[in-house]
């Protein structure tokens, strides 16, 4: 599950909509300003994944994140001194992850409450990857670990696709 902490691009939600489909079951958690399925930008970049894809609004991102905590682990995915790089972060494969604002990342008071932080190593001098395309490296790490046979049970809550 990722959840969006008020991604202002809507091409962003509609490419995070579209890579959640392709590790499904999963599900979206919009909060804030984060554009909502129903505009066309949304639509089209998502290309109709919006309407498969199980997905909830909240008003805030902490709104959002207490929701998610009931069943599953948070882990914030931003550049922080105690972040584990993914690939070598031990997770369950339920887990929901939180994805910043574009240009704040993920808030302070939303990182205390994550039980882990992990982060993409990188090598280029910005240490800057688009949120989306962020998205995507941890499903395909989900579904690498899938494909490896190192995914652990999916929770209830994945297989029925409820968010």
């Amino acid at each position: 599950m990722f959840v969006l902490d008020s991604l202002r691009s809507a091409f962003n939600v509609g490419s995070v909509f579209r890579t959640a489909e392709s590790i499904s079951p999963a599900g979206v958690l919009l909060a804030g300003i984060s554009a909502r399925p129903g505009g066309r930008k949304v639509g089209r970049t998502s290309r109709g994944t919006h309407g498969i894809v199980p997905w909830r609004w909240f008003p805030t991102v902490m709104d959002a994140v207490r929701h998610a905590q009931h069943n599953r682990v948070i882990i914030a995915v931003e550049n922080t001194p105690d972040a584990v790089p993914l690939h070598q972060a031990e997770f369950p494969m339920d887990a929901a992850f939180v994805l910043g604002n574009e240009a704040d990342g993920v808030s302070g008071e939303v990182l205390e409450m994550c039980r882990m932080k992990i982060v993409i190593p990188q090598s280029g001098a910005r240490r800057c990857i688009n949120v989306s395309s962020t998205a995507a490296m941890i499903a395909w790490e989900l579904h690498r670990r899938r494909l490896a046979g190192e995914a652990d049970t999916l929770s209830h809550a994945r297989v029925n696709g409820s968010i």
